[in-house]
C-alpha cells in the first residue's frame, strides 16, 4: 500500500472513530515513559533507539488507544480489544522475528490489563540492520 493510500486510510479510522476535532475528549486511562533500546516494529510503525511517553486512552466512541510520542514523532495506534491480566509490571514486551524486533505486548500494569499485538506482514518481511536475538523486556515508568 502506497504512502498516500495508507495516509487515508488512517484519516478515515480517525474520523470514524470520532477522534478528529474530539480529540480532547479522549479520556486518559494511564500515562507512562520509556526508553526503546533498538529500532523495533509496533504494527506497521517503526520506532527508532530513543525516549517515548505512552498513553492509553478511551477514545469518543469507547475504543481504547496506545498514542506514542518522541522526537519529532507521534502515533496513535487502536487497541486490542481482548486483554489479558496484567503481570503487574508495567513493560513494553519485544520478540525478535526474522531478525527484527517487534513490540508483541503493552503490560499495564497499574491498571492491571495486557494488551497483545499482532506481527504486521511488512515487520515480517523487512529484516532490520543487525540481529535481534533473545527477547526483551522494556520497563514502563509511571504506567
Amino acid at each position: 500500500m502506497n504512502l498516500q493510500k495508507r495516509f487515508a486510510l488512517t484519516l478515515a479510522l480517525v474520523a470514524l472513530l470520532g477522534l478528529t476535532a474530539a480529540g480532547a475528549s479522549a479520556q486518559t486511562i494511564t500515562k507512562g515513559t520509556f526508553a526503546l533500546p533498538a529500532q523495533a516494529y509496533w504494527n506497521d510503525i517503526l520506532l527508532q533507539p530513543g525516549e517515548y511517553t505512552l498513553s492509553l486512552d478511551r477514545g469518543s466512541s469507547g475504543a481504547e488507544l496506545v498514542s506514542i510520542r518522541g522526537e519529532g514523532f507521534a502515533a496513535m495506534l487502536l487497541a486490542p480489544a481482548g486483554t489479558d491480566e496484567s503481570s503487574g509490571h508495567s513493560c513494553l514486551k519485544l520478540d525478535a522475528v526474522n531478525g527484527t524486533y517487534v513490540i508483541r505486548e503493552l503490560d499495564a500494569g497499574r491498571v492491571g490489563r495486557s494488551y497483545r499485538f499482532g506481527v504486521s506482514k511488512k515487520a515480517r518481511n523487512l529484516t532490520l540492520q543487525g540481529s535481534a536475538t533473545q527477547p526483551v523486556t522494556v520497563p514502563v515508568a509511571g504506567m
